[in-house]
């Protein structure tokens, strides 16, 4: 009883403490008030939170007050968009806080060419992307370009359907006709490369050079625009271990619907009786090829689109460790991408390094290197889509393909011209390998005497290989003759054949830089002068052989073509070079960090144009005024302004080498019984062959409104681009059908608007929003200058559909009116046309359908774009999603394109099984698809439909775990999970495939979908 009364008195006594402590923690804690201003005055919606005590957090009113229960010691967060965030320990009842404006931004450095800036003194329209800030470009992606699409207003980027591909690239609009519009990639300062050697995780920033003044500084090839990607560095820090992976799954965005048995057959009931069958003749067994009737008995249907596409998985791991202080900056990725395609046969991998080292030698001077490669392997024959859509349901599977013809026969007719569509994934051995290395290194020195001035020299080497082969066994059947790869024409082939191919490159680049940046009071100076050379080599071999006759000589496949007959085999090599070199002079200037003035010069020569012709000069000239500097035009709603305008101008090289010499080819003829070989002038040459140029105008304006809650961008460019590179005709007397010249001039106009919003900033939820509206427009402002009917106009060109005074991509053709109905008595009896068959306009009324009749009836180009992104985030969860628009319509009609259908009699054998649609029937009148056996000389006729659409672009959840939880581990320092999806949704009109790609059905690989699943943790 003692013992329990102790313990009872002990318990109460730790209570009584408790509660004593309790009431002393709980008369410590405080009302705090105060006011919260920037240097124009009072600020609402100031998020404020006590670090100290979990719950307790609270907002400014409209004039900047606030109240909140705090202990002394605790420490107070203040926190606005736009303003430096602050935090203050609580040792008082009143805290009046003043916030400054966040200069981070407008402090962060950007790459414009051979050096940098800041936002805040870029003159030039440069759009950028820091990756880690961005929750779109951080997307599981193959192609770093995919994942930029939308981001950047006036950077069109299109899809990809086949595994490894490349999207399609372009900087406001189409600046050549005929010579390359893919704008210059720049790594890590270094010209050259490509998206598809990048690895995504190891890109930190992309800067994008988009009007002629910024992107002046590359001179001859940035008359499309210039994109500077710089890697991942180390951070200021122990060692870091980061791992990357996803894995996903990839599905057709809009599968066809295929034609089942049943309506097949009455397809071809349809067929018969508009040819005049009737009675007995109807019967399956008539109306059916033997083939296809033997497989409906046996009830051996076959949906060919399903048997040549699949759900296809693509994977990717990256690992990385970086780290630095201050002597060393390092970072070192690996990385393994596997990506199955949609179609049966489609793959791709690819196996990458980055490797990068900075050292501090000295205080003055600092060397670096940059080792890259990557292997890559796009080997393997792909199913045809294409022809799965020719196809009769009724047909046979087979699984060896060698010697098999009946699959013939299921087209109709037995016409043997599409072949079967899964024939070259089992009949043909594919290699396609591609390895690149690139190297890289610098030294850089501080030059002691002069304050600011520095020197720098870069080089690097890259070496390129690629091996490709082919190997074609008995019996596939050859469609066209491919006098490359020296194959029968179309016939089964009796021996097999095969071709290897070994392409080998290497390219060094060396350049100099001298570099002054000074401030002096309120001036400041940037000069930068720099020289440069570059060299490129390539040589190759090519070598064929047919009539692989002996048992067991295509064991080896292409590795064997010694084995193919004596007097079958030929071998080709080549070799190729070419040089450039340029110089280049820039000053940027800055006074009272309010007016801004630049100018650059630079000249490049290159060596495939002629002599007299290899030079060229590019200048550029740049004024921006910074408004929000101003004392007239400080106050509370606009925070910041900047008006900039920019003229600058550039060039294009893209020709092939030596294409200012006249060429010899070899050619043969029989003399006497012998087959002798020849050689012989193929081509001409042009002695003043030189650049395409660009000149361009830009007038733009960065703003932020209140404090920079709403920030933006608008810019207005106007390019004109002369000299175009274009193939000529040439009369027939001499001899030759073309020749390059510089002809011609194309004009571009276009508008950009982004705009980025924090709609809602609290404690424990964010909400983010960004739109991109862009517009292009361009004209034909000539061609060849030639007006051979003497009418004052200069010729257009309608073979291409180049037409002065119209947009490039102009729609050429006759106008579709419909389909004609029974009862259009008149129409049939004026152009002696049948019920069923496509009715065109008249547009000359003079009672026939001919090419006079032709007219521009739209464009291909869109109208304009919009892309917008929402960023949802609550706690550690967030929500991110974008929403893309590509329009088309207006009173051009724009983004059109041909999605004619056309059901032709079976002995053409291009019978669409596909069709699940209602074609003209007496019964079924349709006005879109024609009768079954229409063909007439314009059977191939113009149904243009709109390509417009909206599409969910990207859709993305992921959830970050609490840093303390993670410490807890001692292994984790960060992880994050996620789950995401790409093309999941489209809306749109276009009945055809994908409407981006603006694929007919049965026009190709079909674009696809991903859902993907991943995580990225770090050690």
């Amino acid at each position: 009883m003692h013992l329990k009364n102790n313990t009872m008195n002990r318990i109460l006594i730790f209570l009584g403490l408790l509660l004593c402590t309790l009431a002393s923690n709980a008369q410590n804690i405080q009302q705090v008030t105060g006011k919260v201003t920037d240097k124009i005055g009072p600020l609402a919606g100031v998020n404020i939170l006590n670090k100290k005590r979990a719950g307790h957090g609270t907002m400014t009113d409209s004039e900047g007050n606030y109240s909140i229960r705090a202990a002394k010691g605790d420490i107070l967060q203040f926190s606005f968009v736009g303003m430096e965030t602050k935090e203050i320990v609580v040792d008082k009842t009143v805290i009046n806080v003043l916030l400054s404006e966040n200069t981070l931004l407008l402090d962060e450095v950007v790459a414009i060419g051979y050096g940098t800036s800041t936002k805040k003194d870029l003159t030039g329209a440069v759009a950028s992307i820091k990756l880690e800030d961005s929750p779109s470009a951080s997307l599981p992606t193959v192609n770093l370009l995919e994942s930029l699409k939308g981001s950047l207003p006036g950077v069109d980027i299109g899809m990809t359907s086949s595994a490894g591909g490349d999207p399609s690239l372009n900087i406001r609009g189409q600046n050549s006709i005929s010579a390359s519009n893919t704008p210059l990639l720049v790594v890590d300062g270094i010209i050259g490369g490509s998206f598809s050697q990048l690895n995504p995780q190891d890109i930190a920033t992309i800067d994008v050079l988009k009007d002629a003044s910024s992107a002046a500084v590359y001179g001859s090839r940035a008359a499309n625009g210039v994109i500077i990607v710089t890697t991942k560095r180390g951070k200021t820090d122990k060692p870091h271990l980061n791992l990357n992976a996803y894995y996903g799954i990839q599905s057709w965005t809009r599968k066809p619907k295929m034609m089942n048995g049943e309506k097949y057959n009455q397809f071809r009931k349809d067929q018969a009786i508009a040819s005049g069958a009737s009675g007995v003749d109807l019967g399956l067994e008539y109306i059916l090829l033997p083939k296809e009737y033997e497989a409906y008995q046996a009830g051996s249907e076959i949906d060919w689109f399903d048997e040549v596409t699949q759900y296809a998985p693509t994977q990717n791991y990256q690992l990385s460790v970086s780290g630095a202080n201050d002597k060393i900056n390092y970072y070192v990725s690996a990385n393994y991408l596997d990506q199955k395609g949609i179609i049966v046969g489609d793959k791709y991998n690819k196996a990458s390094f980055l490797a990068k080292m900075d050292v501090n030698v000295f205080k003055w001077a600092k060397i670096g290197i940059n080792l890259s490669g990557n292997i890559q392997d796009y080997s393997g024959m792909n199913a045809s889509a294409y022809t799965a859509t020719f196809i009769s349901p009724w047909g046979f599977m087979n699984s060896t393909f060698a010697g098999h013809e009946d699959w013939l026969e299921v087209f109709p007719g037995g016409n043997t011209s599409w072949g079967n569509p899964l024939m070259d994934t089992h009949n043909i051995d594919d290699m396609d390998k591609r390895n690149n290395f690139d190297g890289k290194a610098y030294l850089e020195i501080r030059l002691p005497w002069i304050e600011g001035l520095s020197w720098r020299i870069n080089g690097s080497y890259n070496l390129s290989q690629k091996k490709e082969g082919r190997f074609y066994h008995e019996n596939y059947y050859v469609q066209t003759i491919k006098e490359s790869e020296i194959l029968n024409p179309s016939q089964f082939l009796k021996d097999a054949n095969g071709y290897k191919k070994d392409t080998n490159g290497n390219s060094w680049l060396l350049n100099q830089i001298l570099n002054y940046n000074h401030t002096f009071g309120e001036h400041r100076i940037d000069l930068t002068f720099m020289s440069e050379r570059q060299r490129s080599h390539e040589d190759g071999v090519h070598a064929t052989a047919r009539d692989f006759s002996e048992a067991g000589t295509t064991v080896l496949g292409y590795n064997s073509l010694e084995l193919g007959a004596a007097d079958k085999r030929a071998i080709d090599t080549w070799k190729t070079q070419s040089s450039s070199l340029a110089y280049l002079g820039r000053i940027n200037y800055v006074w009272r960090n309010r007016y801004h003035v630049s100018a650059s010069f630079r000249r490049d020569g290159f060596s495939a144009f002629a002599e007299g012709h290899k030079y060229g000069n590019f200048k550029s000239a740049a004024l921006a005024w910074t408004l929000s500097e101003e004392e007239f035009l400080q106050n509370s709603i606009l925070s910041y302004l900047k008006l900039r305008l920019s003229y600058g101008e550039n060039g294009n090289p893209s020709i092939k080498n030596y294409e200012t010499f006249p060429k010899v080819g070899i050619g043969a003829y029989i003399f006497g019984t012998e087959y002798v070989k020849s050689q012989y002038q193929s081509s001409l040459a042009n002695k003043t062959l030189g650049w395409e140029k660009t000149n361009a105008f830009n007038v733009g304006t960065d703003f932020g409104l209140f404090n920079d809650r709403l920030t933006g961008n608008i810019e207005y460019y106007n390019s004109n681009t002369t000299n175009l590179l274009v193939k000529r005709r040439l009369p027939s007397t001499s001899g030759y059908t073309s020749i390059f010249d510089n002809l011609g001039k194309v004009a571009n106009w276009g508008l950009e608007i982004g705009l980025h919003s924090v709609n809602i900033e609290t404690k424990d939820f964010q909400w983010n929003t960004s739109v991109s509206f862009w517009l292009n427009r361009n004209k034909i402002k000539s061609l060849y200058g030639i007006d051979s009917n003497k009418d004052g106009k200069e010729d257009d060109d309608i073979e291409n559909s180049w037409f002065i005074g119209k947009s490039l991509g102009a729609v050429y053709d006759y106008t579709f009116d419909g389909i004609v109905q029974t009862d259009d008595i008149e129409y049939q009896e004026k152009y002696n046309m049948k019920p069923g068959d496509v009715k065109f306009k008249d547009l000359n009324e003079d009672g026939k359908i001919d090419a006079e009749d032709k007219s521009i009836i739209g464009y291909t180009k869109p109208n304009f774009t919009v892309n917008l992104k929402n960023t949802l985030t609550y706690k550690n969860f967030q929500l991110f999603f974008a929403i893309d628009w590509i329009a088309g319509g207006g009173k051009n009609n724009y983004y059109i394109q041909n999605n004619a259908v056309t059901f032709v009699p079976n002995t053409t054998g291009t019978s669409c099984n596909w069709l699940d649609k209602e074609y003209w029937t007496p019964e079924t009148p349709s006005n879109t698809v024609p009768r079954v056996n229409y063909l007439q000389q314009n059977y191939k006729y113009g149904f243009y439909q709109s390509r417009a659409f909206v599409r969910l672009q990207d859709i993305s959840l992921s959830y970050t775990f609490n840093p303390r939880i993670l410490e807890k581990t001692h292994v984790f320092t960060d992880a994050k999970i996620f789950v995401s999806g790409k093309n999941l949704l489209t809306f749109t009109g276009w009945t055809g495939m994908d409407p981006e790609t603006g694929q007919r059905i049965g026009g190709g690989n079909p674009s696809f979908k991903t859902v993907s699943f991943g995580l990225n943790v770090s050690f």
